[in-house]
């Protein structure tokens, strides 16, 4: 099973989705030591983002958010890559900069399809978001 994305930033990547239902802010959200988002009351507090495909309705906050992404990269502990639902110039910067294959998605449709922490392939050469299928089931 795969959904059809818009290319922002060309790449491959395969994770675990990592789905936040709300924007997050990079600068002073994520923490740039550990890539652990840090905003305090945000739904993915605590978790991880270092090698996961980063789902995100959008982004807020500085525009610094772009370097920290970029040094995230730079760190080895960004993202994997990112699907976004609207585009915008601090993720779509530091994705860019940073070598992390983004995608835009109609999230209606992701989030019909696709769970968090399904495995999945993203394409963002051909443009897909492809759902792993689990071994030794039927």
């Amino acid at each position: 099973m795969y959904l059809r994305v818009r290319v922002v930033n060309e790449g491959f990547a395969r994770g675990p989705l990592l789905i936040s239902p709300q924007p997050i802010s990079f600068f002073g959200g994520v923490d740039p030591t550990t890539g652990t988002v840090v905003e305090r009351g945000h739904p993915l507090q605590g978790r991880s983002i270092s090698h996961k495909i980063l789902v995100l309705p959008s982004s807020k906050g500085s525009t610094v958010g772009s370097y920290v992404i970029y040094s995230l990269a730079k760190k080895g502990i960004a993202p994997s890559g990112i699907v976004m639902g609207k585009i915008d110039t601090i993720v779509s910067s530091g994705a860019i900069l940073g070598g992390i294959p983004l995608v835009l998605v109609d999230m209606r449709k992701l989030l019909s399809s696709f769970k968090d922490g399904e495995i999945v392939v993203l394409d963002a050469k051909k443009g897909r978001l492809i759902k792993e299928e689990s071994k030794g089931k039927p």
